[in-house]
């Protein structure tokens, strides 16, 4: 594994709400981040993102599975753990794409994940998610 992919998953399993700032040193400036429900092309917002992540939710946790990476492109695969009131525990898996600059900086940073784990727990969407599986699922 690349130098620069080590630092980012050792800043990305260490972090919490008092030091989503930590992220700083790993990403640049400009970075595209992408999910299934958020997209943003500046640091400053994806910190925000974050942030407000931990605020509306308890203890969040990424624990990182593998990583991968080669030259300037890197994968992770992760699992993402955290509480909600609503909701109780909430824990699922991903992988992240990853590319840096030429001074091992993170420029793009996409999860991939199963959003509909998330709906399924929502009183009505949840309802919804469950029966279109249930059409859908292959017997």
């Amino acid at each position: 594994m690349d130098k620069w992919l080590q630092r980012y998953v050792d800043v990305l399993e260490s972090l919490n709400k008092e030091n989503v700032s930590s992220l700083d040193s790993v990403l640049a400036e400009q970075i595209e981040f992408r999910d299934p429900f958020n997209h943003t092309h500046i640091r400053s917002d994806f910190l925000a993102l974050l942030d407000d992540m931990y605020t509306k939710l308890g203890p969040v946790k990424f624990d990182v599975h593998q990583a991968l990476s080669e030259g300037p492109n890197g994968m992770i695969h992760w699992t993402f753990c955290a509480e909600s009131s609503p909701f109780g525990e909430i824990s699922f898996n991903g992988m992240s794409r990853l590319l840096t600059n030429e001074q091992g900086i993170v420029i793009l940073h996409h999860d991939f994940w199963d959003g509909s784990e998330l709906m399924e727990r929502v009183p009505l969407a949840g309802a919804v998610v469950r029966f279109l599986r249930s059409k859908l699922r292959h017997d």
